[in-house]
């Protein structure tokens, strides 16, 4: 993707990347999740760079992937995506996990540039819809998968290593997936 001035570069997460992207999933977390997510919730538990190196070195279990964004040389966004985690999901469905832009660049298009990679893989893998979990009281995080023509479909959860915010859950249709890069 091509800003005005800058380049958007997606690409399979390496092990080089580990320091930046702990940073990065763990600044977004911290000024995103703000007064959402108990601060009990320490995003330094599930964003420590040694579980990130180890995620990278092996094939996760769940069939999991992350996806590295550079933006003006450096990671600056990542995105978790493989099958759908819902228990009672069909096979056709794939999810967004996790979605993180570095708040000093947020608006400015690595987070729809991860999506668009993450999507595409989902779709190159077989699946024909996408799900996102998204926090509800989060107007930023609703208005961007909307924007993205993602749709929510009743879904609701809460979960407890998460501090039990509601989230709502967000599908789109691979096939029609067209977010305007």
């Amino acid at each position: 993707m091509t800003g005005a001035r800058t380049q958007v570069t997606v690409r399979a997460a390496r092990a080089a990347d580990v320091e930046a992207l702990a940073d990065t999933a763990i600044s977004a977390w911290e000024e995103g999740f703000r007064g959402i997510v108990p601060e009990r919730v320490d995003p330094r538990t599930a964003w420590r760079p040694e579980r990130i190196a180890e995620r990278l070195a092996g094939t996760p279990a769940d069939g999991s992937e992350i996806l590295a964004a550079e933006f003006e040389g450096d990671v600056r966004g990542l995105v978790l995506y493989g099958p759908s985690r819902d228990r009672h999901a069909a096979r056709s469905e794939g999810e967004i996990v996790a979605l993180y832009v570095h708040p000093e660049n947020w608006r400015s298009g690595i987070g729809r540039a991860l999506v668009a990679a993450a999507l595409d893989a989902l779709a190159d893998a077989g699946h024909s819809q996408a799900i996102v979990w998204t926090l509800a009281e989060s107007p930023r995080n609703l208005a961007f998968y909307e924007s993205l023509g993602f749709a929510r479909d009743g879904g609701t959860q809460r979960r407890p290593s998460f501090g039990s915010p509601l989230e709502v859950r967000f599908r789109l249709t691979l096939a029609d997936r067209d977010i305007g890069l």
